[in-house]
């Protein structure tokens, strides 16, 4: 899957931060920098609250590696 604004790549994380953020229904997922612009934050700050869904047991972060 490609980002709609970039065409890079939409890495696993920003695939579960959009159904965690945005929707569970949502079908349209952008890579994390883009998903950061769109919230006017940080990639390091979207990875933190993904660490901190994932520390919590969100079953959206299972099995992810989040550096």
């Amino acid at each position: 899957m490609t980002c709609p604004v970039c065409q890079k790549p939409v890495e696993p994380v920003a695939l579960a931060l959009t159904q965690k953020i945005v929707s569970r229904e949502a079908t349209e997922f952008r890579c994390l920098a883009c998903l950061a612009a769109r919230f006017g934050t940080s990639t390091e700050r979207l990875m933190e609250t993904a660490r901190r869904y994932q520390d919590g047991g969100c079953i959206l972060f299972r099995g992810l590696v989040l550096e």
